[in-house]
């Protein structure tokens, strides 16, 4: 597999394409393919609960078989998980096998690990993320035979955490754009004076007086906090009053 292409350069290939999604179900497509490519049929983007919280109420992208999903949230698998109980101690990525837990006095672990695969999940890999508000999460895949040599790690390493914030965006409620704050006209005339034209021009344009021309635009250098006014030319083009 290695020698099919180069860990690397696709992980930044991939970061590329992610970039301009603007669908969850894009995401989901792209990342299986992504994965596919070491083995992975299997994957979870999630928050990880804690104080007796549910993981399915966290779960931003999943990619898990369904029948593992409804296993693991009904039995609450994640109690006993070592894998999500490592999350919380490592900074670092690492391999599920990487998880201690003494499969003796933790029969639990041990079942939630045998159980998993049942489902082809036998390897897996995690990357952890802490964020700087004190939440935890992770990207975590699994699958029957992953490869994870050479470069293979850093490449995933670098996935996760892209597609870890393309999760958390894409899942964010669409945000209104903000209400104009200026007056046709005020918009009217600084779409001129965006395209280059003085006040006197645009008062002919207008068919009104270049006094008032000025005076609209004081009017909206002040109502969008503008010192001059090429700020409020660009104040309005980031708020969305006007577009050239």
């Amino acid at each position: 597999m290695r020698d099919l292409f180069d860990p690397g350069r696709m992980a930044f290939d991939f970061v590329d394409d992610i970039e301009r999604l603007r669908d969850r179900c894009d995401l989901v497509g792209r990342l299986d393919n992504e994965l596919a490519r070491y083995g992975f049929h299997a994957w979870l983007i999630t928050g990880l609960p804690a104080g007796g919280e549910r993981i399915d109420r966290l779960m931003l992208l999943n990619g898990w078989p369904q029948e593992w999903t409804e296993l693991y949230t009904s039995e609450n698998f994640v109690r006993d998980d070592p894998v999500v109980a490592h999350c919380f101690r490592s900074y670092g990525p690492f391999e599920w096998q990487d998880a201690p837990y003494d499969a003796i006095a933790r029969p639990q672990a041990q079942l939630v690990m045998d159980r998993a695969t049942e489902f082809r999940m036998r390897c897996g890999f995690c990357v952890p993320i802490h964020t700087a508000d004190g939440f935890q999460a992770v990207v975590t895949m699994a699958g029957e035979r992953v490869d994870l040599g050479g470069r293979a790690k850093p490449a995933l390493h670098l996935m996760a955490l892209y597609c870890y914030a393309k999760a958390v965006e894409l899942s964010q409620p669409k945000q209104p754009p903000p209400p104009h704050r200026l007056t046709k006209r005020e918009r009217e005339v600084l779409r001129w004076t965006a395209a280059g034209k003085t006040a006197w021009e645009i008062s002919q344009i207008l068919g009104i007086a270049e006094s008032t021309v000025i005076a609209h635009i004081k009017a909206a250098a002040v109502k969008l906090d503008a010192p001059n006014r090429t700020a409020t030319v660009v104040a309005a083009l980031r708020r969305g009053e006007i577009t050239l």
